[in-house]
């Protein structure tokens, strides 16, 4: 009986999945599926994959990879030069580049775009990438002052009025920013920028997405300053189809919340000659088996990611390596999944945090048996991770051996029991926190299980949708929590900036003062040898202090032909341009 229940629910998930189609799907030249709703569609909030991925065909920065090669080449700016001491960058931007809306793209909506990223109001995750532009860094504790002075000026018991005008605040920001931040506008078309020291890969930067224009003007109708933080704070309308203006090489034609998402080509995109498709469509399917059901059906061309947990793809994996799937890749990624373990001295509640004990963390961390992980829950075979730099993912870097991240449960049992916890005893409310879409449940279940077993150690799991975990993780309401990280940029750092006390992805709240230094002696080493030894002693130290468990490196599972969908180009990086791709359809 178990095959016609089953049977029965491959065919009421294809009706459902039929009757989704007929129901008013857009077709399109190229379709694709996502497993879940995007966070945002403000490229300066970006910091999900999913997201950039979207982002990338709607807005462009001043570079873009070429593929296959992986290089930046030009792209909103036809061109650049550096200064002899690799310090100032001065960029031209294209004088046919122009916004969907057909208004010219200038070197001031660059400008704005990275006023917006820096300003402490947006919360933007990466802020700190600007730090390397001389004074940016200034400006950001000018602003955060501020905001700071004006929020204690409303609590004060001797008024009740506002003691400044939040309005006149931002405007002194801003000729603080003209002032100070080394980012300037000669005319429309020039973007000058000077860093603080020469950094080798700004120009791999300038092609990420945190760096893309925005359309000011559309932006800065939906900004209104809140009366109590004195905060600028944005409405997310301004990225509502209709609303949204983009400089990329498509427009955002609809978006049905959690069904999908449609992109047409941009009439005013500078190179649409070049283009080899004019649309694309986002399929939301939550559901693994009924994204194959579409994709074998021919109505999806692509699934990017299919969740390691589902039962099809262990099954996929073993047909592609006896040859019967050429259509399915797994793609080793630049990437690491971990646990994020809290290391506040308190808790979102007050309580203490048993967590802010190294000792414990390294504890957990060596009582996760990981080979069971990927062998047995997310059957991939993926690299056991014992750091958080995937081993020969960046050239010229080799990642710690030393950094004590291995399975280890007698290792485990004494660091508790040096900690005062013998057996787990007194390691109460400790919570696994995971996001309940893909293989999260999975993991977090057995990881509880070797604790438990192992260690003696008790945690609860709490697992919640997409926008609560990120909230969560934000105001940091968790002791663990899944996490995973993928590189941005070919250079450790884009690994290890994440740990930098004041960086606004630190999700754990690590802060050591010697890491930091570390850091910042290595954005200071012009040997570029010398450099990637100091990065190697920063990530040994953080290693060392366990603010994460380390778990595996991604390796991502993909389907779709190489004869029918050309120019969608496999990389660790996940560097896509889905505006090359062509699908030859079936007739």
């Amino acid at each position: 009986m178990r095959w016609l229940v089953t049977a029965l629910l491959l065919l009421i998930t294809l009706t459902a999945l039929l009757w989704a189609t007929a129901a008013g799907t857009p077709k399109a030249d190229l379709v694709f599926v996502n497993g879940a709703e995007l966070r945002t569609l403000d490229p300066q909030r970006m910091s999900w994959m999913e997201d950039v991925r979207i982002g990338e065909c709607l807005f462009e920065s001043l570079l873009r990879y070429r593929l296959p090669e992986m290089v930046p080449e030009p792209a909103a700016a036809e061109q650049y030069t550096v200064s002899p001491d690799g310090l100032t960058y001065t960029f031209k931007i294209r004088s046919d580049a122009r916004w969907s809306n057909g208004d010219p793209l200038t070197s001031h909506d660059f400008s704005y775009a990275w006023l917006r990223a820096l300003s402490p109001d947006l919360a933007a995750d990466y802020s700190e990438l600007f730090f390397l532009i001389r004074g940016a860094s200034d400006f950001f504790d000018f602003r955060a002052a501020q905001l700071k002075a004006f929020a204690a000026s409303n609590k004060a018991e001797s008024t009740t009025q506002p003691r400044a005008d939040p309005a006149q605040l931002w405007r002194e920001a801003l000729e603080f920013f003209d002032k100070h931040v080394a980012i300037t506008t000669p005319d429309d078309k020039t973007l000058v920028v000077t860093l603080a020291q020469p950094t080798p890969y700004f120009p791999e930067l300038c092609a990420f997405m945190t760096l893309a224009p925005v359309h000011a003007k559309t932006v800065e109708a939906q900004v209104t300053f809140d009366p109590v933080s004195g905060r600028r704070v944005q409405d997310p309308m301004w990225t509502k189809p209709g609303r949204l203006v983009s400089n990329g090489p498509y427009v955002l034609a609809s978006r049905r919340f959690k069904r999908d998402l449609h992109l047409t080509a941009n009439p005013h995109y500078w190179n649409r000659s070049a283009m080899r498709n004019q649309s694309i469509l986002q399929l939301v399917i939550s559901d693994p088996m009924t994204q194959l059901l579409a994709y074998q059906r021919g109505e999806v061309d692509w699934l990017p990611d299919i969740p390691s947990n589902s039962p099809l793809a262990a099954d996929l994996v073993r047909q592609m390596r006896e040859g019967q799937r050429p259509d399915a890749k797994l793609v080793p990624m630049a990437g690491t999944y971990f646990y994020n373990l809290n290391c506040s001295e308190k808790l979102v509640d007050g309580s203490p945090n048993p967590l802010s004990d190294e000792r414990v963390r390294l504890a957990l961390s060596k009582g996760i048996d990981r080979r069971t992980i990927v062998e047995r829950v997310t059957r991939l075979g993926q690299p056991i991770a014992a750091t958080f730099v995937p081993p020969g993912a960046i050239a010229g870097y080799t990642p710690p051996t030393d950094g004590g991240v291995t399975f280890d449960p007698d290792g485990a049992r004494k660091l508790l029991a040096e900690a005062g916890h013998p057996n787990g005893a007194g390691l109460d409310g400790l919570s696994i926190l995971y996001n309940t879409e893909g293989a999260h449940a999975d993991i977090a279940q057995q990881i509880k299980r070797s604790w438990e077993e192992n260690l003696g150690v008790s945690v609860t799991l709490s697992g919640v949708e997409k926008s609560v975990f990120g909230a969560r993780l934000r105001s940091k309401d968790f002791t663990i929590c899944r996490a995973s990280w993928f590189g941005d940029y070919r250079d450790p750092t884009t690994f290890l900036d994440k740990f930098i006390s004041t960086n606004g992805n630190n999700d754990a709240g690590y802060s050591n003062p010697k890491f930091d230094d570390l850091m910042k002696q290595a954005a200071g080493e012009t040997d570029a040898p010398a450099r990637m030894r100091k990065l190697q002693q920063a990530e040994t130290l953080m290693l060392r202090q366990c603010p994460i468990a380390p778990i595996f490196h991604y390796s991502v599972l993909q389907l779709f032909d190489e004869k029918r969908v050309q120019n969608l180009y496999t990389n660790a990086w996940n560097f896509r341009r889905l505006e090359f791709v062509s699908v030859q359809r079936q007739r």
